[in-house]
């Protein structure tokens, strides 16, 4: 046995090995730095706004958020926000910058008050146009269904020019898995009269994201969650698993139950209509990959994106930097400060650890590009990785059509100990 086929195996039964990078908080201490990330020469760029409010907060959510308060916080929050993104443009916008992708997410961007919500979508389209914006540009925002309504949904088709595609987080119609989980969707029918509406006025991009990998998911369940699906037919269609990281652990089923749950949830997936290879976690009716242009900036073309608000993530071609609240500061704490920029964690990184973000993330997707690969490594990944490349070619666990690296089914399996063979560092 091989030193690579001995390091595949060691890794194919450990959950850590998945899209999440890096493995453990004091992986990146030595490259931490006090500078802030510069964009100024970034031509290709995409904003994330982080509200981190929720009306209820789902137990296996691994994200930043914080139970919704009151008006009053949502509008400081706002005014952090946009302060932060007002010296960013001012700093930061040029006639050569191109807006390549734009989303709103958290937490519940939707469980902001109405007055809020239209101050966020007014307020962050308003910023939107000082750039040049990339053809095409499909901005997202993120929603639940117990969250928006029609005032909410107007607000957004007035700025549909930057805004059109809304995000609904449905993961399960299972009663069991929303009471176990805090989660509540409200009624099918208040779903497709949502659907309706969104139609109606204009948003021409609806996705609903769907979540297998809990312990004891059945078939039934996933069954009766994709005959909602057929039911409403979004344009995109998402499924995440359920994944631990650094900061969040949950119960999660074994590799083999969640492989048999993704490969029962395609099947359902394609029988509607949806295309997308075996192995993403995206798929989508009107034949692209089923991505918001910020997600598809980030994920495939490994582009630069600013993070604004509480524990955003940004990054450029040199490393990442996260907002101050990534490290569990309170709501309190965060609010206290004029910015969120100061105070957080900034990393400038080598070559093979921004590789390695970029292997995680794009694993999402399910393919790597080796052309993407090259341009950060500034070295031809096929030599670089040569014993790599040839084990997992030989082995069926990827395939190669041109510059693309495509998980296979038996690949898919096992697709932690796939990833990590590009990784810099080892567990």
């Amino acid at each position: 046995m091989t030193d690579t086929e001995a390091l595949f195996e060691t890794r194919k039964d450990i959950s850590d090995y998945n899209t999440s990078y890096p493995l453990h908080p004091s992986d990146w201490s030595s490259w931490k730095t006090s500078d802030r990330l510069s964009f100024d020469d970034i031509e290709d760029l995409s904003f994330y706004i982080h509200i981190p409010f929720c009306q209820s907060l789902c137990r296996y959510c691994e994200y930043i958020k914080y139970k919704k308060t009151s008006a009053s916080i949502e509008r400081q929050y706002l005014d952090i926000v946009d302060g932060d993104m007002r010296e960013f443009a001012e700093q930061s916008a040029t006639g050569k910058t191109v807006l390549q992708g734009f989303d709103i997410g958290g937490g519940t961007p939707t469980s902001l008050s109405t007055q809020n919500f239209a101050r966020l979508i007014e307020m962050s389209a308003g910023y939107a146009r000082r750039f040049k914006r990339a053809e095409p540009f499909k901005g997202s925002i993120e929603a639940t269904f117990n969250t928006i309504d029609e005032d909410k949904i107007a607000i957004i088709s007035d700025h549909s020019d930057i805004f059109s595609r809304i995000s609904f987080g449905l993961q399960s119609t299972s009663c069991a898995f929303l009471r176990d989980n805090n989660r509540d969707n409200g009624q099918i029918q208040r779903m497709a009269d949502i659907f309706h509406s969104c139609r109606q006025q204009g948003i021409n991009t609806i996705n609903l994201d769907l979540m297998y990998g809990f312990v004891n998911q059945t078939k039934e369940e996933i069954e009766a969650t994709m005959k909602v699906v057929g039911r409403l037919m979004p344009e995109h269609l998402t499924v995440y698993e359920l994944r631990t990281n650094m900061l969040n652990r949950y119960p999660i089923a074994t590799a083999e139950q969640r492989f048999e749950q993704y490969s029962y949830l395609y099947d359902l997936i394609t029988r509607l209509g949806y295309k997308g290879r075996f192995g993403m976690n995206t798929f989508s009716l009107i034949g692209d990959y089923g991505l918001s242009s910020y997600l598809q900036h980030r994920m495939i073309k490994n582009g630069s994106y600013k993070g604004f608000g509480i524990a955003a993530q940004s990054k450029n071609d040199t490393g990442l930097s996260y907002n101050i609240g990534k490290n569990g500061e309170s709501l309190e704490c965060c609010l206290s400060r004029s910015t969120f920029e100061k105070d957080g964690d900034s990393y400038i990184l080598p070559p093979r650890e921004l590789l390695s973000k970029y292997i995680a993330i794009s694993g999402y997707c399910g393919m790597t590009d080796l052309s993407v690969m090259e341009k950060i490594l500034h070295s031809d990944p096929n030599m670089v990785f040569e014993k790599e490349l040839a084990f997992l070619l030989n082995n069926h666990y990827i395939e190669k059509n041109g510059t693309m690296l495509y998980l296979t089914p038996e690949g898919f399996l096992h697709y932690g100990a796939v990833l990590s063979l590009f990784y810099n560092r080892p567990c």
